[in-house]
């Protein structure tokens, strides 16, 4: 299953709309059909401006470091997640570590904890790449990992990478659901969930806030 965000719902609706209502005939149809079609593309545009002013303003307070190219991508998942999984009933948390002893063995880009159970319901690996396949392949990878880990019965730690807060391992026990995030049009490479912005805008969205940050505006690690 393919999940997109809701705000892409909006858009497709609007699309559709504006073509059916363009393919009226008569003489003056074609005229139509052009300026249905050129309005679909201005919407579409401002819609996509409308939709980073909102996440640019959500971001600015969250003091990360944009100096991994991943983070933009991770964060943007964030917010999208908490759109789908909103908060009180669940928490989205983005870098958890995990590890044995003193030795991280990997990352989970993603996890969405069940506030009233105190567990993990989801893990998603994020990986907005150049090459597509090899993002998903290496998103598999981590995740094969960490299943192989969880379910050794080796003593793990899960310690975020931002606040330090640490993690029970027990509150990964059962979780089940996994899944992977990319850029938009990823998911005809084989990712579950594409995110809104192409891998150019990401780029984009990342030089904005590593100015922001730089300018004062927007929080710091």
């Amino acid at each position: 299953m393919v999940i997109k965000a809701s705000r892409h719902m909006l858009r497709g609706q609007c699309s559709c709309f504006c073509w059916r209502n363009s393919a009226k005939r008569g003489p003056r149809g074609g005229l139509m059909k052009v300026l249905s079609i050129i309005f679909g593309l201005l919407l579409s545009v401002s819609t996509a401006s409308a939709d980073w002013t909102q996440d640019f303003a959500e971001l600015k307070d969250i003091p990360r470091s944009y100096e991994d190219s991943g983070a933009i991508c991770e964060e943007v998942a964030r917010l999208e997640m908490q759109r789908l999984y909103p908060a009180p009933q669940y928490k989205v948390e983005v870098g958890i570590a995990y590890g044995d002893g003193s030795r991280t063995i990997g990352e989970l880009d993603v996890v969405i904890f069940d506030s009233n159970l105190n567990k993990v319901l989801k893990i998603a690996e994020v990986k907005c790449w150049k090459d597509v396949r090899g993002g998903l392949q290496k998103a598999q990878e981590q995740r094969a990992r960490f299943l192989k880990y969880n379910r050794s019965g080796k003593p793990l730690f899960f310690r975020s990478t931002s606040s330090n807060q640490t993690f029970e391992k027990e509150q990964f026990a059962f979780v089940k659901e996994f899944f992977s995030i990319a850029q938009k049009g990823s998911a005809a490479q084989g990712f579950e969930v594409e995110l809104e912005y192409t891998l150019k805008e990401m780029h984009q969205h990342r030089y904005e806030m590593i100015r922001c940050q730089s300018q004062g505006q927007c929080a710091k690690p």
